[in-house]
């Protein structure tokens, strides 16, 4: 515990005096807002044009009608979501890691400085953020289906719990297996910058230090993502939500998801670096 405090206090130091850490999410969440908001405009041109058929397709006529697609409107971000992450996601990680060593070595925190760091190394960094983003996609997607299958088999309910518990329920799996995934990869993208490393190296890096500093990197990992936990279970209540407040309540949910998640990344990205950077100094 005593490491992780010295981290967590190191972590929150270096956001405070050196808020331009803060620049690589903050560019993401605009990016994935401007998403939200073209899907949210979706229905209308000259928006309908491009995105109007693939909605029609996909999600049915309602999904471009009001208030349908609002109920809609979290399914289609959240593949944006995973688009913005993937691509712009990947290389912005990459950037705040290497805009904090770049300053532990007493040298040039400039963004576009560290963008053409993290450009040279955006291959690895992509097949990071791309098998991560994947393992989860099919974990999600094979453990939604299988509770679906044995909630019509019994007509709504599995092992005497109802449709509500169980998306709560499978929203808060899916959210811890995330947790334990991202755990075993979050020293992957500092290696991968800071070494120059390869992917498959920079994996089996980040596995090694975690088990070596297990309760450490979990609590970096899993306090900050605690924060991100209620944004999870209230979608499960989107429909309730919508019905008794307002239509535009996904559109509120949305905008807080996308705000904690650029908190959220950033103390991960910077905190994971110091301790691997604080590691690195010792064994040297």
């Amino acid at each position: 515990m005593k490491i992780y405090s010295s981290v967590v206090k190191a972590t929150f130091q270096n956001l405070r005096k050196k808020p331009s850490l803060y620049k690589p999410f903050f560019y993401l969440g605009l990016i994935e807002l401007l998403g939200m908001l073209v899907i949210y405009f979706s229905p209308q041109q000259p928006v309908s044009l491009v995105l109007g058929q693939p909605i029609k397709a996909f999600y049915g006529e309602a999904a471009l009608h009001y208030p349908s697609h609002l109920l809609i409107l979290p399914q289609i971000f959240r593949i944006w979501q995973i688009i913005a992450g993937v691509v712009f996601g990947s290389l912005l990680t990459g950037i705040a890691i290497s805009m904090y060593n770049q300053e532990a070595k007493g040298m040039s925190m400039r963004f576009g400085k560290n963008f053409k760091i993290a450009f040279n190394r955006y291959l690895p960094l992509l097949a990071y953020t791309l098998v991560t983003v994947i393992i989860i996609y099919l974990v999600e997607h094979f453990s939604g289906n299988f509770i679906k299958g044995r909630l019509e088999d019994g007509r709504g309910y599995f092992l005497k719990m109802g449709q509500i518990k169980w998306s709560v329920g499978l929203a808060v799996f899916n959210l811890f297996f995330s947790i334990a995934l991202e755990t075993l990869f979050m020293y992957s993208p500092v290696v991968i910058i800071i070494e120059n490393k390869g992917f498959w190296k920079s994996v089996g890096i980040s596995i090694k230090m975690v088990f070596n500093y297990f309760i450490t990197s979990s609590l970096l990992i899993l306090v900050p993502v605690m924060f991100y936990m209620m944004i999870v279970v209230t979608k499960a209540f989107l429909p309730r939500l919508m019905d008794k407040i307002f239509p535009e309540m996904s559109m509120v949910i949305l905008a807080v998801g996308i705000l904690l998640a650029f908190l959220v990344n950033t103390i991960i990205a910077i905190s994971s670096t110091i301790l691997y950077l604080s590691v690195r100094e010792n064994r040297e």
